[in-house]
């Protein structure tokens, strides 16, 4: 069990915390010391667990379904090389119409949906794991770990080992949450 000491006495900030707590899966248990005490049960964390390896995309995609398997696809592939046509293949449409179709559902292209799954998948890594960036870079489907670097500053104006060390700094030195766990470096 994680204990979360809260610092803000403003109810309802207290209230949106444990709304959003209990909406992500865990138990929430409000102590007479002030202290909330939140638990991932062993069963919504078998889900949590399984839903990573689904078919289900995650949650940065919108929700249009004759996208659906567009973004099955990238779900299921982000992490190794894949192209535009390859994609376009695995769906069944022509490159060229494919590219049209997101685009002008999404206002963005198939390239696009691809390196901004990598790099959600990127930063949840560099928050949750003492993974070196090149480890991650890797494991989120970059050969060229320069190339990470670049698509990963264009999103973030920073490097990825900068905004992983400003995102931890971030969290500890907040004054609403004062973890009481081991944060990865």
């Amino acid at each position: 069990m994680t204990e979360i000491l809260l610092t803000n006495d403003n109810p309802d900030t207290q209230n949106l915390l444990i709304k959003c707590l209990k909406t992500a899966g865990f138990e929430v248990f409000i102590t007479e010391d002030g202290l909330v005490r939140v638990h991932l049960t062993e069963e919504k964390l078998s889900i949590t667990e399984g839903s990573k390896n689904s078919n289900t995309p995650q949650s940065i995609f919108p929700s249009i379904p004759r996208l659906h398997e567009v973004f099955k696809f990238i779900e299921l592939n982000y992490h190794q090389p894949i192209s535009l046509k390859e994609v376009a293949q695995a769906v069944g449409y022509s490159s060229a119409y494919l590219t049209d179709l997101v685009r002008r559902l999404t206002g963005k292209t198939v390239n696009d949906w691809i390196i901004e799954r990598r790099i959600a998948q990127a930063c949840n890594l560099l928050l949750s794991t003492n993974d070196s960036v090149n480890q991650i870079a890797l494991q989120v489907g970059y050969q060229n770990i320069n190339h990470f670097y670049c698509q990963f500053r264009n999103y973030y104006k920073t490097t990825p080992h900068a905004w992983r060390e400003a995102q931890l700094c971030k969290l500890v030195q907040s004054k609403r949450l004062q973890p009481s766990i081991p944060l990865p470096k």
